[in-house]
């Protein structure tokens, strides 16, 4: 419902706003602060694994894989307490409501906690077994403090506004910057890993900047965004949320659960490509420091995909309903990926056909990618992300828009509820990640670098061997990798991808039934509704004071 009244400060935040325009600095700030919540997010769900394998800390041999196996057992037992943790957050974030906000607060509070856990991942490390516990500890106690951080950030983003051409510009700032720390994170850590032989210092040394900034970002976010006012209705009806309402509004909306569904398929696809990505080019060109080189092409590429994603939405928007795009972009994405395969692997010699030979100077190898035909694999990875970021921004229109489906059908937002579906979607996606990725590993042999790779680290830190020796020794390590050794992992690599868009597409195409006309139609009966109750709520106020 909206208040048309003066916009109201609330001790230190910057208070509340009415209508439907969300303030310039409260949309710029809330939007760009995702910047570096994804980037800290990205230095936990994607790379803290590869400080588990690489950094010496666990391990060698039968041991090594041992460990490995039971970290992924943590990851599936996570799994149990998501399904427990999100719902509980919800709960809490939809009921519980400062003086300062009903959003704010759990923000601030959650990346406090976020902040604390992830240095004391990356700084504080035990070896062998207690890290494998740990690992477990720190991973379960990150999932608590940044789902509530998570789960009030996404749920504040429906509440702002519901007028279409706001929520699209608001959805596609958030989904920039999302994009610009998850990229950029990526980049950074590509960049400085060198050939991997000093993992264990490197991710500390990023950490530290990486939690003052996300620490910061939010307290932008706390001091000086504004919260829309609630809904007097609504908020009555948020007071009665219930610990099971996450699952209820999922049964019960069939908008909301395809949505959810066809964005667990994306997220799920997009860990797999970041993921097994890096492995695969490292697989490929003999190891970090060459493969890297090229990832970080590949990334350019990504990004420049993804950023024209955001510059086009709006346009093709305006022209084509939401189903055409997801058509349009769901062939585009399974060409660009079958592609990629075609070229990218070698299946018809013991090099792909987009392949630079790497060059000597000064006794380092060096690789340009377009001193060759290494370049080729960039012109599907651009198609396919730019394909992939126009699906996931019409996806997050749709989820907002069944949160209006929902007020209108049931008479109930909650807001918080909802959109705690979308982290949950996030977590169970990069945790099942990580199961299909120590999967394919082990079923294509290529675990055995790995192991040699933490090996080689266990010996340098230990002081058994000097860097230059311990980078020979990870050298050696992915130059012994085989031909079906790396078509296995690609299959593994392609093969998941390929089975998401898939599932990602489809169930969209055939659950999701309700077009743009029939969504301006129930945000008209929506602004019907809100000014009866407006008018209701006036009158009783009027009739308590006269009373008195």
């Amino acid at each position: 419902m909206m208040h048309w009244g003066k916009r109201k400060k609330d001790g230190l935040t910057a208070g509340t706003f009415s209508g439907n325009h969300v303030p310039k600095a409260t949309g710029i700030i809330y939007s760009f602060s995702g910047i570096f919540r994804d980037a800290c997010t990205i230095l936990v769900s994607g790379f803290y694994l590869t400080f588990a394998k690489t950094s010496g800390l666990l391990g060698t041999g039968q041991e090594y894989l041992q460990q490995l196996s039971t970290i992924s057992i943590i990851f599936a037992l996570l799994l149990i307490w998501d399904g427990f943790n999100d719902p509980i957050m919800s709960f809490i974030v939809e009921r519980c409501h400062f003086k300062s906000g009903k959003y704010r607060p759990w923000i601030l509070l959650g990346a406090i906690g976020t902040s604390l856990v992830v240095l004391s991942m990356f700084l504080f490390e035990p070896r062998g077994w207690w890290f494998v516990a740990m690992f477990g500890v720190y991973y379960f106690l990150w999932d608590f403090t940044f789902t509530m951080n998570d789960i009030a950030y996404w749920a504040m983003l429906p509440s702002l506004t519901s007028e279409e051409g706001e929520r699209k510009k608001l959805t596609a700032l958030v989904s920039i910057a999302a994009m610009l720390g998850n990229i950029g994170m990526n980049v950074l850590v590509v960049l400085l890993q060198g050939d991997g032989s000093n993992n264990y210092r490197l991710f500390g040394y990023i950490a530290i900047p990486t939690t003052i900034l996300f620490l910061l970002s939010q307290l932008l976010v706390y001091f000086f965004c504004k919260e829309h006012e609630r809904d007097l209705v609504q908020e009555a009806i948020s007071k009665e949320t219930k610990f099971f309402d996450l699952f209820k509004v999922f049964k019960q909306s069939k908008p909301l659960r395809m949505v959810v569904i066809s964005i667990f398929f994306y997220y799920l696809l997009g860990n797999i490509t970041m993921g097994f990505g890096y492995d695969y080019f490292y697989f490929t060109y003999g190891g970090i420091q060459l493969g890297g080189a090229v990832a970080v092409w590949f990334l350019a590429f990504y990004v420049l995909g993804a950023l024209s994603s955001q510059i086009l939405y709006p346009t093709i928007a305006k022209r084509f309903s939401y189903m055409t795009i997801m058509r349009v972009g769901f062939y585009t994405c399974i060409s660009c990926f079958l592609l990629f395969f075609l070229i990218g692997v070698p299946l018809f010699s013991d090099k792909p056909i987009a392949y630079s030979e790497p060059t000597f100077f000064s006794g380092t190898s060096l690789l340009n990618p377009f001193n060759g035909t290494g370049w080729l694999v960039f012109i599907p990875t651009f198609f396919f992300s730019m394909a992939l970021g126009i699906m996931y921004l019409v996806q997050l229109v749709l989820l907002q828009d069944s949160i209006d489906y929902n007020e209108w059908k049931f008479g109930e937002r909650k807001e918080a509820v909802a959109f705690a579906w979308r982290p949950l979607d996030s977590k169970l996606a990069g945790a099942l990640e990580k199961g299909l990725y120590s999967i394919a590993i082990v079923a294509s042999g290529v675990y055995l670098t790995l192991d040699a790779v933490n090996e080689a680290n266990q010996k340098r830190e230990a002081g058994l061997v000097e860097a230059s020796e311990a980078s020979e020794l990870i050298s050696t390590a992915f130059n012994s990798i085989s031909n079906e050794m790396k078509i296995a992992f690609a299959a593994w690599f392609i093969g998941s991808i390929l089975i998401c868009l898939v599932g990602e597409f489809l169930t969209i195409r055939f659950g999701y039934r309700i077009s743009e006309k029939e969504h301006n139609q129930i945000l008209k009966e929506l602004e019907i509704r809100h000014q009866k109750d407006n008018e209701t709520c006036l009158k009783k106020e009027k009739d308590a004071e006269s009373h008195l």
